[in-house]
């Protein structure tokens, strides 16, 4: 571990034991899991008859040694929570004094990964500790196939199988009471957590976003609260119960938060309280006062959770984790310093707050730089938890043992990667794709045309510098260990789709076909190529409408053939929780869809993007993220130099290029570009010759 001081007061650590070699995790050597296929069946007679006779590999403790009292063990799962929505990981606009807290009294890690983009298959993976490829459970449940998208996507699997030997069926046969509150979002009845090793279900069935965050809630396995009741703070009542119930014996309280996941509801008086933070601050980019006030609620419930561990004198002896199931999404929050969010192949998509408390054995207010992902709190607790028995009863376990980082007897873990498989395509707009991380280097492979992006993530944790056109030898020695990896745990590929239609497929994601304007052109009096949009004049320029996918394009008076700099402004219509913002300039030779260059903003999504024909047409698109006002107006320039064959686009004070498309030999279209909203375009300034 590369450990080193936190800069957060350590004034809560005496609360906690101090850091002591007299601990048998603190002499341990380092353990990893080993691959087996044994049944759940088998496990739990193998654990019942032995008794759990045999360490952990590498972890046999003395004879002579008195055997400690078990630990408890408390895991805060929550709901699409970005890297930075707490303070102690950099936010200026949430206040999580709990979170920051509990990263005073443990170890903070700054590379912890949810194992997937979504929430199902991150889920799996701490149940199971097994990468969501392994078990072909690769999308959140139910999903969407995309029947008219480029590449068929698999048929994945939709529940935990009960094969699978949950965290809870490990701890049950020694001696843990096990408990769950929130989502589950793992299968369907039959699958939930009653069925899965827990003692105590309360909220957990297979939907994965609640009717409402305000009582009645409409949830089968929990019992109606008072109207208006919140459902976080439901959360910390139902967690209070279940402590006080099972203070006398080791318990293991999975408190998987349904927040901060839509619809987004929070409490009056947060709401205004967030209301003042965002209007005092105006330019910085967490600003959504209503999913302020649900972080807010969500801190306060694990602060509630520690003063009842407190109340009961448990504190000394429970094993808190905090993490989140995958990255923020981009609305409701901005993932400061990377790269897009929920559904994304790119940092701002998987990485997330980790967070260990271990008394007396991890060192309060250390922060630890290896890559650490979900996979690994399965063999992780089982390693606390003092679990017997051999490798084969753990089923293949991807994950490894976290605890030579948390006692400091290692610095890394005995691994040279982490993997992400994500098959599918995500409303979002991303496609389907996989990806390794080795040490600081992340390569993306995506899988429409197969290309790959490489990155330097220690120099360039935004993702903003492919580096694969530089460094070939380093990306295809990463793409031989991803798909060396893929073949290893059996990942199900998508495959081409004989039913792709791009058309249809645009239509939301082939759902069903958007009532709106369509592809065909229509005729107006300043665009002689009108296609998918409606457009008006106005005070400010134009106004144009999409119901998909929407190009205006003017000709020339006479082609740019050497370099054309082409300046705009514009804003949008809508609000983000009202729809997609975006607008974009369309160029190109000529005015078909498949020969246009598109450059310009997501606003909702704040990043700028370049990308070849429609959004959805498979070309890579190359995108950098931005901070601007959503609200406010956008100056876009794009420069293009036909002879040196670049093309620039400045927005929001950052700069992206690339180069020009071969097909473009000169510039005789240009106009604007917009997707699924309703953007003010202000006149095209032109220049060049």
């Amino acid at each position: 571990m590369q450990a080193r001081a936190s800069p957060l007061d350590a004034a809560d650590a005496p609360r906690y034991p101090r850091h002591t070699d007299a601990h048998p995790h603190n002499r341990a050597q380092r353990s990893t899991l080993v691959s087996d296929t044994s049944s759940r069946r088998g496990f739990l007679a193998s654990v019942a008859s032995t008794a759990l006779a045999a360490a952990l590999p590498g972890r046999r403790l003395r004879a002579a040694e008195a055997k400690p009292k078990k630990p408890n063990v408390v895991f805060f799962l929550i709901d699409d929570l970005g890297w930075t929505d707490v303070g102690c990981y950099g936010s200026r606009f949430f206040e999580t004094p709990n979170v920051d807290r509990l990263a005073r009294m443990g170890v903070r890690f700054t590379n912890g990964y949810a194992a997937c983009t979504v929430c199902s298959p991150t889920r799996v993976s701490i149940m199971t500790g097994k990468y969501p490829a392994r078990v072909h459970l690769t999308d959140w449940i139910s999903g969407h196939k995309r029947p008219f998208a480029k590449l068929k996507v698999p048929d994945w699997n939709m529940k935990m199988e009960h094969e699978e030997v949950s965290l809870a069926e490990a701890l049950k046969p020694l001696g843990y009471a096990t408990g769950f509150i929130g989502k589950w979002h793992l299968g369907p009845q039959g699958y939930w957590p009653d069925s899965q090793g827990f003692d105590v279900n309360i909220g957990g069935y297979s939907r994965g976003a609640p009717p409402s965050y305000f009582a009645p809630y409409r949830i089968p396995t929990m019992k109606e609260g008072p109207k208006g009741e919140y459902l976080t703070d439901r959360h910390a009542d139902d967690a209070e119960r279940f402590l006080d119930a099972h203070a006398d014996k080791p318990f293991f309280l999975y408190i998987s938060m349904y927040a901060v996941h839509t619809p987004l509801q929070a409490k009056k008086d947060l709401i205004e309280k967030y209301k003042q933070k965002a209007a005092a601050n105006p330019k910085y980019p967490q600003k959504n006062p209503v999913y302020g006030g649900m972080v807010h609620s969500m801190d306060e419930c694990v602060g509630r959770v520690l003063r009842k561990l407190e109340q009961l004198k448990l504190s000394d002896n429970t094993i808190v984790l905090f993490t989140g199931d995958n990255g923020g999404l981009i609305g409701p929050t901005y993932n400061i310093g990377l790269r897009a969010g929920k559904g994304s192949s790119y940092e701002g998509g998987v990485r997330e707050p980790y967070i260990i408390v271990w008394p007396g054995v991890a060192k309060p207010g250390t922060v630890c730089e290896e890559p650490a992902i979900s996979v690994d709190f399965y063999p992780t607790i089982l390693d606390m938890a003092g679990a017997k028995g051999d490798a084969k009863h753990n089923q293949g376990v991807d994950g490894r043992s976290l605890v030579p980082l948390l006692n400091g007897e290692a610095k890394a873990l005995d691994r040279d990667a982490i993997y992400w498989h994500y098959p599918h395509y995500h409303p979002g707009g991303a496609t389907p794709y996989g990806a390794i991380r080795a040490r600081d280097w992340k390569l993306i492979e995506f899988y429409e045309d197969m290309h790959v992006e490489l990155y330097n993530l220690r120099d360039d944790q935004a993702e903003a510098t492919d580096l694969a056109a530089k460094m070939p030898a380093k990306a295809t020695e990463l793409r031989a260990k991803l798909h060396a990896w893929r073949k290893a745990v059996g990942a199900q590929m998508p495959a081409p789709n004989p039913d792709y239609d791009p058309a249809k497929n645009r239509q939301r994601g082939g759902r069903r076909p958007r009532k709106g304007p369509d592809r065909k052109n229509r005729k107006h009096a300043d665009f002689p190529i009108l296609r998918g949009a409606e457009i008006v004049k106005s005070d400010f320029g134009y106004d144009l409408k999409t119901a998909a996918e929407g190009t205006a394009l003017v000709k020339a008076a006479k082609p740019f053939t050497k370099r054309a700099v082409f300046e705009m402004k514009m804003k949008t219509h809508l609000k983000r929780e009202d729809g997609w913002q975006n607008g974009f300039l369309a160029l190109g030779d000529s005015g078909k869809d498949a020969d246009l260059l598109v450059a310009g903003v997501y606003i909702g999504g704040l990043r700028l993007s370049l990308f070849e024909g429609l959004s959805d047409s498979g070309a890579p698109k190359l995108d950098k993220p931005a901070q601007f006002d959503r609200q406010a107006t956008v100056d876009v320039k794009v420069t293009v130099d036909i002879q040196k064959r670049t093309v620039v686009l400045d927005a929001g004070g950052v700069s992206v290029s690339r180069p020009l498309p071969k097909a473009i030999q000169a510039i005789r279209y240009y106009g604007y570009h917009a997707m699924q909203t309703r953007t003010a375009f202000g006149p095209i300034r032109v220049t060049g010759e």
